[in-house]
């Protein structure tokens, strides 16, 4: 168990949320949680261009003018007040779940322009594991861009094929069927890229979607890649299971011979039987991975790394792409080391219990190793070079 105890700070989530959090950080140091953030009048040199960035990150925006005028104060007393606090308490680390959005966003950009420590937690794409991460989640994370340090890690520390354990915990997220699914799919045995579709307005899209941050934008583009490619194969779609918006009609409309909506088959079921996989950014994309399939990203995403994936980050490249689907590929030893990382160290597993019960002495030790400090292979160095 580490020697240091951590005086955490964390801005309260939902009851599931703050047991994870508990679980995760309950070895390492004291937690506290707070219900609001702190409250200051006090005017950074940084306030306005982070109250501009929480409010355009925000879930729900306001557009009357006098509610934007306070939402924006808001933010920016709340900025202060976290700021103030930091800088009062440096050796506190401050916690959010997820961290991207309004009040969570500026207490964590307040904690690091006060150059306290930061944890970031949000779900993780497989069973019984979460994310935690100094820098950031998702495209925002601590983590490399770039294969090397991925394949100098896994000679060290992990088992060639390790990662294939955890591949097979993947399921499906549920939800209700899309009311417009296709009757008969067309057969798996033809030649596909499977481009599977997230909820609309989800973080992801909107502030990592690149030139497709709707879902709407990424049928368009993908119906007009379509028209790429080679004879004998098709693009085929399948809706979120959770999304409150329906696209069947919107595809139907488009009635082109190469685009098909399957709604019905399972999900991982289509990837398995898919040539390649296309998302945004989508979880997906790297859950395919883990059933070794090429996989491109048009967004931005923190696994869309040469050798590991494929970046078409505009309507031209997704063409070239589509034209030339047996082109797609990977480097074997790289994705190897990428997803031997993410198997053994980069997803704590929570439901691992130590001897007293609490979470094992090895997984709070990869936390714990998160708010060391990059390390020599430029783990959790944040930014990266990532724009804000």
């Amino acid at each position: 168990m580490p020697e240091h105890q951590w005086d955490f700070v964390c801005l309260d989530p939902r009851k599931a949320k703050r047991a994870a959090v508990e679980r995760a950080l309950g070895p390492l140091g004291k937690i506290t949680f707070r219900k609001t953030a702190p409250l200051g009048y006090k005017t950074y040199p940084e306030t306005a261009q982070r109250v501009v960035e929480a409010f355009a990150s925000a879930t729900q925006k306001p557009t009357a003018t006098l509610a934007v005028a306070a939402k924006k104060r808001l933010l920016a007393l709340q900025y202060s007040g976290s700021r103030t606090y930091f800088e009062k308490h440096p050796d506190r680390v401050a916690v959010a779940w997820n961290g991207l959005n309004g009040t969570r966003r500026v207490f964590m950009d307040a904690a690091k322009d006060a150059r306290a420590k930061t944890l970031y937690f949000e779900l993780s794409p497989f069973k019984g594991r979460i994310t935690v991460d100094p820098c950031g989640v998702n495209y925002r994370n601590g983590l490399p861009r770039t294969a090397a340090p991925y394949v100098h890690w896994a000679k060290k520390h992990a088992d060639d094929d390790g990662w294939r354990k955890l591949g097979t915990t993947i399921v499906a997220r549920t939800g209700q069927q899309a009311p417009n699914a296709a009757a008969t799919p067309r057969p798996l045995n033809e030649k596909f890229i499977f481009i599977p579709l997230q909820v609309p307005g989800d973080s992801q899209l909107r502030l990592f979607g690149g030139a497709f941050p709707t879902v709407e934008q990424v049928i368009d583009a993908v119906a007009e890649a379509a028209k790429y490619l080679p004879d004998g194969w098709h693009a085929r779609l399948k809706e979120h299971p959770t999304s409150p918006i329906k696209f069947g009609d919107r595809i139907a409309q488009l009635a082109h011979p190469q685009l098909v909506l399957d709604n019905v088959t399972d999900t991982f079921t289509q990837v398995a039987a898919a040539r390649a996989v296309v998302t945004v950014n989508s979880s997906v994309g790297l859950e395919a991975m883990f059933f070794e399939k090429p996989v491109a990203a048009i967004g931005d995403c923190f696994w869309a790394i040469d050798g590991i994936a494929n970046h078409c980050p505009t309507q031209d490249a997704l063409n070239a792409l589509f034209a030339q689907p047996e082109t797609l590929s990977y480097d074997p030893q790289a994705r190897n080391g990428f997803l031997n990382f993410l198997s053994q160290h980069y997803y704590p597993e929570l439901d691992h219990d130590g001897p007293d019960g609490n979470l094992a002495p090895l997984e709070a030790r990869k936390i714990n190793a998160r708010l060391m400090g990059p390390d020599k292979l430029g783990f959790w160095t944040c930014n990266n070079g990532i724009a804000r």
